[in-house]
This record gives structure tokens, C-alpha cells and sequence, in this order.
């Protein structure tokens, strides 16, 4: 597993002076200072196959920044103690001793050609006078789709675009467009618009409009592949989502190459 490690480190205060020793030593029992780092995993599960990374599964993916990620840091009476980018956080901010929440978060839109959300938790115990390390391990909260064609289906239809739309965010596949787009962990369409190569009687294209919904997992990269089908009879195309056995689609009226 690829990490990218993202180190952010409180340090005492500097220049601070007590009014006596004893205050001194009173402050350093109740105020401490964390040193933590993100790890987010740069990986998906293939749904046909063994993992791969995200690059491989988008074709075009930029892993966030280490300033990008949102933290926050809650207290154990559930307050936030502190929130804001990574970049923010200084090595002048105490933090009193007790039991902590650090949450990370980045968010580069949900859906889209690189558009990752990560996030995770962990719990870290603050010590006075100390400083506490604790290590956030963040992981891909939305999913990765990718379209495939056979050369098949390339020999008897042609399009335009299919459109892939999830929380009401409409992406474009064009004919040669290679890349996987980040979708939500929810049900997403695949909408397209088909021509046939093979003439009509009136000598002209026939097209016929598709549409399907499917339902997408955190962390997974599906690809669905576009086959043509004209076994017994039945004009259309097959369509494989991920691992499920493909479908076939009848298209009625257009009739394939022969």
C-alpha cells in the first residue's frame, strides 16, 4: 500500500514565561501537543481483479496535497478544540490534557475526473507536558467508474458521448475518453445514444437511446464494458457491470453488420 504521509507537530509555546516555578509546573501538567500525520491509502479495489492504484483506475489522479486535508480535532466532552486545513495548524497551539478525536477530511468535489473524498478518524490521549503522536489512517469514501468497449461493439455502433450522472453531477465519456470517473456511493446512470454502422432501408444510420442505473461501493473501481450482441436473433448490446454477468440490451430495429 502506497502512503502519502502528511506531518503536522505542536511544540511548546515559545517565549512563554510563568510567574513563578510552581506555575510553571502546574501549566506543563495541563496543557500538551500532538504531532500526527495522515495516511491515506492510494489504492481501490478492483471489482474484476486484484487491487489497483487509483492512477491506474482514473488515468489521471493527483494525490491531495499535504496542506489539502481538513482536520479536527474533538475533546472528549464531544467540543470541537480545534478545525481547519492542515497548512493552518502551527506548532504554537496547546491543546488540555485528555482524551481527543482527530478527524481528516479531503474533498475535491465528489464526482468527477478527479474528484477523490477522503476521510478517517483516530483517537489520541493528550498528556501534559508531552507531546502525543497519533496516525490517521484515511481511506477513498466514494468509487471510481470506468468505461470499456470490445472492438465489437466499436465495428457495429458509434456515439457521440454516454453520460454518467451521480447526485445530479452529469460526466461525459466521449469516444476516446480513457480516464475513470470518481462517482458517490450511491445509485449512478449511464445514459448514450447508439448509431448503427449498417444502413436502414432509406439508406439511413438508425440510433437508439440507452439508459441504466447501478449502485456504487466506497472504494471500489468498476469498469463496464460494452459488447455487441446478435446471438438468437436479438439486435442489441451486452453490457457487463464490474463482475456481474453481462446484459444484454435488445435495440429493436437496429440491425448489426452482417
Amino acid at each position: 500500500m502506497k502512503l502519502t504521509k502528511l506531518t503536522a507537530c505542536a511544540l511548546a509555546l515559545a517565549g512563554l514565561v510563568a510567574c513563578s516555578n510552581s506555575d510553571t509546573a502546574s501549566d506543563a501538567t495541563q496543557k500538551g501537543y500532538l504531532s500526527f500525520a495522515v495516511s491515506a491509502a492510494d489504492v481501490v479495489e478492483n471489482v474484476t481483479r486484484a487491487q489497483i492504484t487509483l492512477g491506474e483506475a482514473t488515468g489521471d489522479y493527483t494525490a491531495p496535497a499535504d496542506g489539502d486535508f481538513t482536520i479536527e480535532i474533538i475533546d472528549e466532552n464531544d467540543e470541537q478544540a480545534w478545525s481547519g486545513k492542515l497548512s493552518e495548524w502551527t506548532d504554537t497551539t496547546p491543546l488540555t490534557a485528555g482524551s481527543y478525536i482527530v478527524k481528516a477530511t479531503y474533498d475535491n468535489g465528489r464526482v468527477g475526473f478527479n474528484s477523490p473524498v477522503f476521510s478517517g478518524s483516530a483517537t489520541v490521549a493528550v498528556i501534559g507536558g508531552e507531546t502525543s503522536e497519533v496516525d490517521v489512517p484515511v481511506t477513498l469514501q466514494n468509487a471510481v467508474v470506468r468505461l470499456k468497449y470490445t472492438e465489437m461493439f466499436k465495428n457495429y455502433y458509434s456515439f457521440e458521448k454516454f453520460t454518467i450522472t451521480s447526485l445530479d453531477t452529469t460526466v461525459d465519456f466521449t469516444a476516446d475518453e480513457a480516464r475513470g470517473t470518481f462517482v458517490e456511493t450511491t445509485t449512478f446512470k449511464i445514459e448514450g445514444t447508439l448509431t448503427s454502422q449498417a444502413q436502414d432501408a432509406n439508406g439511413g444510420n438508425p440510433t437508439k437511446t440507452f439508459s441504466k442505473e447501478y449502485v456504487a461501493s466506497a472504494a471500489k473501481c468498476y469498469t463496464i464494458t460494452f459488447d455487441a450482441s446478435n446471438i438468437g436473433g436479438v439486435n442489441g448490446i451486452e453490457i457487463q457491470f464490474g463482475d456481474e454477468p453481462a446484459e444484454t440490451i435488445d435495440l429493436g430495429d437496429i440491425e448489426l453488420n452482417e
